[in-house]
């Protein structure tokens, strides 16, 4: 009778400690989903992980990363409003809700959101891309600028913020700063062909047709389609 008695306290075990595993397990299935592409089944697993833990919040992290590939911006930031109420030195929390306030076009909200998360982490240069991206949102370019400065500091081989720092240079007429940035970003990325597109209008609107026709012909010989009307356009 011992012997059935301990058999089964084994037993019971066992099942509690797979239940306990068991978020860990879903929450990690829904990350293989998410790089997979199957953002459906990576939430399908998330809310599996969230059924048995609701305050997990790794898995709520990950439902609003989700929310936002889906484009389900609101529902992401309600997700990490929980979180954010119980842990305020969240630097994800406020990081990921900063992103999706800005594709909810809440540019405000956002930069309140990445100030927070840098205050947290000041050596993420995504956070101030991010809130670069915002400000510009605003027009407030200068300082979209300065926090560009910033990113490239932390991550010199971070090409969207040469080029984004390149473009807000360009609309503000700085012609041969742009010029800088985009030649940093070929520099680092010999293919991306919008970057000569970039590259032509800085030196149409500094003067320099010929330059702009050479590089209006290089994106045009990688394939863009943009690049032909603009030949169309400025070159003949």
């Amino acid at each position: 009778m011992k012997n059935a008695v301990l058999i089964y306290l084994f037993l019971t075990c066992r099942s509690l400690a797979f239940a306990q595993t068991a978020p860990a397990d879903y929450y990690h299935a829904a990350q293989t989903q998410l790089k997979q592409g199957d953002s459906k089944a990576a939430m399908a697993e998330v809310m599996k992980a969230l059924a048995i833990k609701a305050d997990y919040d790794s898995v709520l992290y990950l439902k609003a990363k989700i929310e936002c590939t889906d484009g389900n911006y609101r529902t992401a930031i309600t997700d990490l409003d929980k979180i954010i109420a119980v842990n305020h030195t969240s630097f994800d929390a406020f990081y990921i809700r900063g992103c999706a306030k800005a594709q909810a076009q809440d540019y405000r909200g956002s930069i309140r959101d990445l100030n927070k998360a840098i205050s947290i982490n000041s050596v993420n240069a995504k956070a101030w891309y991010n809130r670069a991206l915002a400000k510009a949102f605003l027009e407030e370019y200068v300082d979209a600028i300065d926090d560009l400065d910033k990113a490239i500091a932390l991550n010199p081989q971070y090409s969207q913020a040469w080029y984004s720092r390149g473009y807000w240079k360009d609309i503000n007429g700085d012609y041969e700063g742009a010029l800088t940035d985009y030649h940093k970003v070929v520099e680092l990325d010999s293919r991306n062909k919008e970057v000569y597109i970039s590259m032509a209008t800085a030196r149409y609107m500094s003067g320099d047709k010929a330059g702009a026709c050479t590089d209006i012909q290089t994106a045009i010989d990688m394939g863009s389609l943009l690049a032909q009307e603009l030949r169309d356009k400025f070159c003949e």
